[in-house]
């Protein structure tokens, strides 16, 4: 006798898409207990339609597995919600950089005036690339520059993608950095002529020295949990994701994910990790270690990775332009740094793989991603071969260890933002690495055609909005979207036509590539008999709509272990 459904999709197209890129069509589904008990036509759901089965009609629209979101940074979304918005402020041609410091100081003095009572005032989202000397222009901006704007408060501004904060005076004395403070091997404290910081703070093992010892810096717990439930229902749900893998956060958020998992609070499942910075390597590893398992709790929350940043600013093979170096103050072979060596590295992960860990990097720099890949293969001879091991960002990668990733069975975290033609490329990658090579940073169709794993993410908060549907225009198109500030100054340019991908393509690295990533592929990640009933149901049929329109799509409802947890 068949069971009676919970739950019935029809008069769908769902769309679902396995690990070998095998498609599956079909009408409706049918749902009980939060699991999907049939799929097929709507026809043949009948049978499990009882008096009080709830019948859902997506009147032709597309029905997708649940997305994933496999790299981003749930938890900062604080400096979303709690924080002075510094993002999209544009160096616009013939602005100096006093003229982009500017917009960023007139924000944050109405964001002061908004919320005179803050203790401590965060921003987020001031973009360093502007500062990077490739117009010629050398001024950086100083503490100097925020204390004009409040001094008897901390400020720290963080920028859109984490690894810089500019901080004021307060900010420097209430955490005790002086001039007397020395630098981190692998991190950058700007300095004055006497050797008193700057304001400007780059890579983690910098930025801790203001964030770790500025009293009410951090989020509390409570405050985490807003944030979250915020997230999933606004950024998160409403975009049809229900897995993410926050890649780097706090011991209080951390704590936020315990407690929501706990409470069964999470509309989502959601992955974090444990972060070994190179500085106080054997420490993490310790506390990493000593954790394991304890914050693990079902399979709504889950830490079982290690995450590495291998460099900050990218290191590469071949310099950056001698001129931008220049400019800069840098000797004029500089390349970036490297965060490990190989044998450091590998000596960790061989210890994190044997542990039962999985290895998740922060990698863009050709050089880098070429280090990454040399640990992981001494590393992953110490394991069982189902590793899943991840390299994020990848922006300049060799030919050759294309074919070496997908050999290594590593998988690409890439984001699809960031895979465009547009203000970064023309300003940024071509002014330090030249056009040759900037025209070739992103690949994506070549880690799938060599067979590598890809799985999409969006990095969020770095490019905001974290919506998935901007993820697969831009991977099909690699062009600028139009509703992308700059898009009528890069309408229709290309970054490189040959890495783009079909639309099933860039689905299954959204959703059965981004489980597996999770280990989830046997749980979530396709519409099929047995798993878990994540699903969205779209506003259209995807496929028929225009590559350059699909960015405008919306998710009607999503579903989440067989409960509708939002509805458009």
């Amino acid at each position: 006798m068949m069971n009676t459904a919970d739950l019935v999709l029809i008069n769908g197209k769902t769309l679902s898409v396995d690990l070998a890129g095998s498609v599956t069509r079909g009408e409706a589904a049918a749902v009980k207990d939060g699991i999907i008990i049939a799929a097929g036509t709507s026809e043949e759901m009948n049978p499990f339609i009882g008096s009080r089965t709830k019948v859902i009609d997506c009147k032709g629209h597309t029905v997708l597995p649940g997305l994933c979101d496999g790299h981003c940074h749930a938890a900062s979304s604080a400096g979303t919600y709690a924080a002075c918005d510094l993002f999209n402020i544009y160096q616009e041609e013939g602005e100096s950089n006093e003229d982009v410091i500017k917009k960023y100081t007139d924000r944050l003095r109405a964001y002061i005036e908004a919320n005179p009572d803050l203790e401590v005032i965060r921003g987020n989202g001031w973009n360093r690339a502007w500062f990077n000397g490739s117009n010629g222009d050398g001024r950086m901006p100083s503490r100097h520059d925020l204390d004009e704007v409040l001094s008897d408060k901390p400020i720290v501004l963080e920028s859109y993608c984490l690894h810089n904060i500019w901080v004021n005076t307060k900010a420097l004395e209430l955490s005790g950095v002086t001039e007397e403070t020395p630098s981190p091997d692998t991190g950058v404290i700007h300095r004055e002529k006497d050797g008193y910081p700057t304001g400007i703070f780059e890579e983690a093992s910098a930025i801790e020295l203001i964030k770790a010892n500025l009293p009410g810096y951090d989020y509390t717990v409570k405050q985490y949990k807003e944030v979250l439930l915020k997230y999933q229902k606004e950024l998160a749900n409403n975009y049809g994701v229900t897995l993410i893998c926050d890649a780097f956060h706090t011991d209080n958020a951390r704590q936020a994910y315990v407690e929501l998992a706990e409470e069964g609070r999470l509309t989502m499942r959601a992955r974090g990790v444990y972060a070994l910075d190179n500085n106080r390597a054997e420490e993490d590893w310790q506390t990493a270690l000593s954790r394991k398992g304890k914050d693990n709790r079902g399979d709504l929350f889950q830490i079982n990775t290690i995450k590495m940043f291998m460099e900050g600013t990218p290191c590469m093979i071949e310099p950056y332009s001698a001129q931008v170096n220049k400019t800069a103050g840098r000797e004029e072979d500089y390349r970036g740094d490297l965060f490990w060596t190989v044998k450091e590295g590998a000596e960790y992960m061989s210890r994190a793989i044997e542990q039962g860990f999985q290895i998740h990097m922060h990698a863009m720099g050709d050089q880098t991603v070429k280090t990454s890949i040399d640990c992981l293969e001494e590393a992953q001879k110490h394991s069982d071969g189902d590793n899943r091991n991840v390299i994020a960002h990848l922006m300049g990668v060799r030919e050759e260890d294309v074919q070496r990733i997908a050999d290594l069975s590593i998988v690409c975290s890439c984001q699809p933002r960031w895979m465009i033609y547009d203000t970064d490329v023309e300003d940024f990658y071509k002014p330090c690495f030249g056009e040759e090579r900037a025209m070739k940073f992103y690949p994506n169709k070549s880690f799938a055609d060599a067979g590598a794993i890809v799985a999409y993410g969006t990095d969020f908060p770095v490019t905001p909005p974290p919506n998935p549907f901007h993820e697969i225009q831009c991977a099909m198109t690699r062009s600028v979207f139009p509703d992308a500030p700059d898009y009528d100054r890069f309408k229709g340019k290309v970054l490189g036509e040959q890495e783009r991908v079909s639309l099933t393509e860039a689905i299954r690295a959204l959703t059965i590539n981004g489980a597996y990533q999770n280990f989830l592929e046997d749980v979530t990640g396709t519409i099929e008999v047995g798993k878990s009933a994540d699903l969205v149901i779209l506003d259209c049929d995807i496929e028929a709509v225009p590559v350059d329109e699909i960015y405008k799509i919306e998710a009607d409802q999503t579903i989440f272990k067989g409960k509708v947890v939002y509805e458009k």
